[in-house]
């Protein structure tokens, strides 16, 4: 006995840090902390984190001279900034925390972060059974081919022009993407006999990444095997 998929509602925090020409990419769950790093030289009299897109604003101030650190509420510098470091931490990601953010040293800037919000559709699974990640988008024109990804690394990736799908070495063949589907716009992304590795943030992509399908994001779980109760009759 199977049981349904369970579709539910989460938030995912995507960050991306440009830091030295560098982006990073984090994926996160709503309500967890969230560090976005800083590192300033030695001579670093005053430190701003501001939030400029897409309003204005003032999150958190330090003034090394003084040892003085005025932050908003749920955001902290947590940094040791004896160190030079002034990363800061958001206690609990809320949804409207989403824009640019910018770390500066002594009006220059340092770091800038821009972060995402994400709400994907929640599946649920029990190890072993095959399970189904919805994702849907226009696949009429210029789309050359479709990505899959957890937690920002490739898992599948189906090519048009000759119809091919190459997973990783993890998923062992067990990822599959319909071309029958992906000309009616259905891109959702099959996987067989599910492990409980395979729980986690999945995002769909088109158009060498530049578009979100639909859902923008699924975060899949696995729970242990399904066991039938049992009265022993």
């Amino acid at each position: 006995m199977k049981s349904p998929l369970i579709p539910d509602i989460a938030v995912i925090v995507s960050l991306l840090t440009l830091q030295c020409q560098a982006f990073i990419i984090r994926e996160i769950i709503v309500n967890e902390p969230l560090t976005l790093p800083c590192t300033c030289p030695g001579n670093c009299s005053v430190v701003q984190w501001t939030r400029f897109i897409p309003s204005k604003a003032l999150i958190a101030e330090i003034r090394t001279c003084h040892s003085e650190q005025h932050c908003q509420e749920r955001f902290a510098v947590s940094g040791d900034t004896s160190r030079g470091n002034f990363s800061l931490t958001i206690s609990s990601v809320a949804y409207n925390d989403a824009g640019s953010y910018r770390c500066s040293c002594n009006g220059t800037s340092v770091t800038e972060v821009k972060l995402k919000v994400f709400v994907p559709t929640v599946v649920k699974a029990f190890e072993g059974e095959n399970v189904t990640l919805p994702c849907y988008g226009d696949t009429q024109k210029d789309v050359k081919d479709v990505k899959w990804k957890k937690a920002g690394q490739k898992v599948l990736l189906y090519t048009h022009a000759n119809r091919s799908v190459t997973t990783d070495e993890a998923s062992e063949s067990r990822f599959l993407m319909s071309v029958e589907g992906f000309l009616d716009g259905d891109l959702s992304l099959h996987i067989s006999s599910v492990h409980l590795s395979d729980a986690g943030l999945y995002r769909c992509l088109i158009r060498d990444e530049s578009q979100d399908g639909e859902p923008r994001a699924v975060l899949l779980k696995v729970e242990g095997k399904y066991i039938p109760y049992s009265n022993g009759t």
